[in-house]
Order: structure tokens, then C-alpha cells, then sequence
């Protein structure tokens, strides 16, 4: 997925727990509530480096949009078992930011590996845009 560079910068470890919201009817975590788990540790990611999303649309006039999703399913995890997760910034472009985000269980099982690409759109026009500079310096200098 990411392959074995190491990260530009990791955000800070995300816990949570498996709801009933998240299991199917066999009582393992559903695979698209996976992403619940990411989405959690990508928002704590950009507010650790001092970015929220609504800053970048309002200040810097751009939306951040996915537009790649992998997930490697390696273990299921079960009603109330601890979820540990972090975004791990692996490149950093003009445009895009790619990242890995390990999922575990509390325990130390992998449970998923998960990347994500995301992109620069104008807020206006939805079209390709380059990443704020600002935002590509407080990353670089924080790895």
C-alpha cells in the first residue's frame, strides 16, 4: 500500500471503542465502519498540526477531498474491544497527501491497514488546487 518509507510526520494514537452501531449480524466489526475508526485519527492528525478543516476552507480556500481508498482486513474485531488507530503522513506533494493508517486492537492485533490519498480541491470551483504552503511547511517541520 504505502510501501516501507518511513512517515513524514505521525499524529497523535486515537482510541476508541467497537459499538453496537459498528458490528454486523455475525458480531464483528462491519468493514466500511473501519473508516469511522480513520476518520477519527485523520481529524486528530490536522488538529495536531494546528489545522482544522473548516481553517483550510475559510482561510485557505481549499476543501480537502479523498480520492483513494485502501483497506487490508487482517484480523475482525468484536463488540466493546478497544480500537487503536493514527494517521501516519507518508507523502507529502503539491496537490496530495498520501497517508497509512494502522488499525490495531488494544491487545496489539493489526486488524487493518489502511491508506488514503487526499487532494487539494478550490473551495469555489471544486477543481485541482495546490496544497496551502502553510499547511506544507507546518507538516514538513513537524515530522
Amino acid at each position: 500500500m504505502t510501501g516501507s518509507r518511513e512517515p513524514v510526520r505521525v499524529g497523535p494514537v486515537v482510541r476508541d471503542r467497537v459499538r453496537w452501531s459498528d458490528v454486523d449480524l455475525m458480531g464483528i466489526v462491519y468493514y466500511g465502519r473501519y473508516l469511522r475508526f480513520m476518520e477519527a485519527a485523520e481529524t486528530e492528525f490536522f488538529r495536531d498540526a494546528g489545522f482544522s478543516y473548516d481553517e483550510l476552507a475559510q482561510r485557505h480556500g481549499v476543501w480537502i477531498a479523498r480520492v483513494r481508498l485502501e483497506c487490508d482486513y487482517r484480523a475482525p474485531a468484536r463488540l466493546d474491544d478497544e480500537i487503536v488507530c493514527r494517521a501516519e503522513l507518508r507523502r507529502l506533494g503539491g496537490s496530495s497527501m498520501t497517508f497509512a493508517f494502522p488499525v490495531d486492537r488494544g491487545d496489539g492485533t493489526r486488524l487493518v491497514n489502511g491508506a488514503l490519498v487526499l487532494a487539494a480541491v478550490d473551495r469555489a470551483t471544486l477543481r485541482p488546487a495546490r496544497l496551502p504552503a502553510a499547511l506544507k511547511e507546518a507538516l514538513a517541520a513537524n515530522g
